[in-house]
């Protein structure tokens, strides 16, 4: 063969192998617009494969949205409703009728229950109402003659009492909002009974409660909250605060004589120039006297500065730190009192049981009676 030849069969060689590769890569290729029919009805199979799921998918967004929309109707009608309710416990309020003003006040009180936001108005209105209705006169206390708050102004205190606590208070302990019954005359108030569910008697809610200058004379606190009240000024000649609590508590030339105070917690109260002559803090002397103070009142760290604790009984009460700076003692029993480290400078002692007390630490620089075995 000669030369020539051998080099046009090596080319036609070559343009063979370049045409089978070229039909090989068109077969392998498979395009939209160039499927066979087994590749169409493959698609087709696929489209039809996904069509339940996204016909599913659209159902579900559907329920979702319209889900949302009725819980939003919902509270829009439960808001509408309350309002509706609200107005008419007001306009019941206002009524001549005492059993309608009573519905009233029990309309609010469910509303309270019913809707956690409207708390604060609600206890607002019914403070409102209290001051209306059973004001301090201003030309002052009246006689000490035997009385009773009307039923409607009872039943205010009672609602208001029953409220739930853990709805305004802050996480840090801070009040959002304050029953505010300053200057009420709420002389001879006597509790609901009331128990919880373990039997034991229900905590009457007044915590950080505004009683500045009310008249509180014999009324019956029992078991009252009144844990950073304003109780400044108040008169409570006689009250019956047994277990009541009362940490942190204002209490700043209030009159606490004759005042019954067995097993109330006094932790960090103020008693500022409180005059509490011949009051009972001590254990209860009979059964009757008192439902609940089987021990005595704590008054650690207290703030007494000249308050009247003459001839208060003081047996076994806790005032451990407690700062009684000028106050007059004459005739208290302290019997078993713990006055660890209380300041007693220039109090006056006098005649006052100290039997069983502990003054360890105590400061009595300038303290008038204190017996020589002590002093």
């Amino acid at each position: 063969m000669t030369e020539p030849s051998a080099a046009a069969q090596l080319r036609r060689i070559a343009r063979r192998r370049a045409a089978r590769d070229h039909r090989g890569r068109r077969s392998r290729f498979i395009g939209p617009g160039r499927d066979s029919g087994s590749s169409r009805l493959t698609w087709l199979a696929l489209a039809a494969a996904m069509l339940p799921g996204l016909a599913a998918l659209v159902a579900l967004l559907f329920t979702w949205m319209s889900v949302g929309q009725t819980n939003k109707d919902l509270q829009i009608s439960e808001q509408g409703q309350i309002t509706t309710r609200f107005n008419a416990a007001i306009t019941n309020l206002g009524s001549a009728s005492l059993d309608v003003r009573l519905g009233g006040i029990y309309a609010l009180q469910r509303i309270m229950q019913d809707s956690s936001r409207d708390q604060p108005t609600v206890v607002s209105v019914l403070s409102a109402y209290v001051r209306q209705h059973a004001p301090v006169p201003v030309s002052g206390f009246r006689p000490a003659e035997e009385y009773r708050p009307p039923t409607d102004v009872a039943a205010v205190i009672s609602v208001l009492g029953n409220r739930s606590a853990d709805r305004e208070v802050t996480q840090d302990g801070k009040p959002l909002y304050r029953v505010e019954l300053s200057s009420v005359d709420l002389r001879g108030l006597e509790r609901e009974v009331g128990l919880t569910e373990g039997g034991m008697p229900r905590r009457i809610n007044f915590r950080f409660a505004d009683f500045t200058g009310a008249d509180l004379r014999d009324a019956g606190l029992e078991n009252f909250d009144l844990s950073g009240a304003s109780l400044v000024k108040a008169n409570m000649l006689g009250v019956k605060l047994p277990n009541a609590d009362l940490r942190h508590a204002f209490l700043g030339g209030a009159n606490l004589t004759d005042a019954r105070l067995g097993a109330a917690d006094m932790t960090g109260a103020d008693l500022d120039e409180a005059n509490l002559h011949h009051a009972h803090l001590g254990r209860a002397k009979e059964a009757s006297e008192t439902s609940a103070a089987d021990s005595s009142a704590d008054l650690t760290r207290a703030t007494l500065i000249r308050a009247d604790l003459s001839t208060a009984d003081l047996r076994d009460v806790i005032l451990i730190a407690a700062d009684l700076t000028d106050a007059n003692l004459a005739g208290a029993d302290l019997r078993g009192a713990n006055l660890t480290h209380a300041d007693l400078s220039n109090a006056d002692l006098t005649g006052a049981k100290l039997a069983g007390a502990q003054l360890s630490g105590a400061i009595l620089e300038g303290a008038r009676g204190v017996p020589a075995r002590i002093g």
